[in-house]
């Protein structure tokens, strides 16, 4: 066998190695989550944010919009709903937790994509508009924020926007 050959099998096997820890925190695979319907409006507020959330990767601000019946009533989707609504084919509950956008962004370097947020569905006032931030654990050092308002339009939804998250 040549040095190439024994080279290639150990690249192979190292990088097989590798995958097989990057399964998510709920048991294997990797997890691909949705943000948008398609057949919902999306707000004009949300399409050109250029926000990058800081972290391994530096994301950009994604928008978010998912039809959530809740929403009409005032309910925010509980982490169930949310896994749910963002991840249909995998309970992705136990990586669901809830901050407030204070936590979610101390230093305020973020104010322009939670402002953008609030003007996507504030009719009056964007600062009395409620946020909630959802942070979803996909594996140990993958995560995903949420920050998210409630939209009563088109039969409720939430609307907002995701950074997508490598914390090592």
């Amino acid at each position: 066998m040549s040095s190439d050959d024994a080279y290639m099998a150990f690249l192979n096997k190292a990088n097989s190695d590798l995958n097989a820890g990057q399964g998510s925190a709920q048991g294997g695979g990797s997890v691909q989550t949705q943000a948008v319907e398609t057949s919902l409006n999306l707000p004009a507020s949300l399409k050109n944010v250029e926000v990058y959330y800081v972290s391994d990767t530096d994301e950009p601000f994604e928008p978010v919009l998912l039809r959530w019946k809740g929403a009409a009533q005032g309910e925010w989707p509980s982490a169930d709903d949310f896994s749910s609504l963002i991840s249909p084919n995998r309970d992705i509950s136990q990586g669901v937790s809830t901050l407030s956008t204070s936590s979610f962004d101390p230093k305020k370097q973020y104010s322009v994509a939670i402002q953008a947020v609030r003007e996507a569905v504030s009719s009056g006032s964007p600062a009395e508009t409620d946020l909630k931030v959802y942070r979803v654990e996909l594996t140990s050092t993958k995560l995903e924020y949420f920050v998210l308002a409630l939209d009563s339009s088109e039969g409720g939804r939430v609307v907002g926007l995701r950074a997508k998250s490598v914390e090592s």
